[in-house]
């Protein structure tokens, strides 16, 4: 009888991608999707509508603007 099956069961299992890592990547997903939903919302707003929140036109080209995936 061997006693290599037993030994190998007691090994460090081999290094996988780190859950961690992964949900850390779909939070910054999640977090540019949202941003990207906002941007898309405040474009398609009309004047009138950007007015009665306090914006403008070219606020909202800058919003749009600086919408990147977050570092």
């Amino acid at each position: 009888m061997s006693t290599r099956p037993a030994i190998e069961n007691l090994l460090p299992l081999p290094a996988a991608p780190s859950i961690h890592g992964l949900s850390r990547l779909l939070l910054r997903l999640e977090t540019w999707l949202n941003a990207k939903a906002c941007a898309r919302a405040l474009y398609r707003m009309d004047d009138r509508a950007l007015s009665d929140i306090a914006l403008s036109r070219s606020d909202v080209e800058r919003v749009n603007a600086t919408v990147r995936l977050p570092d």
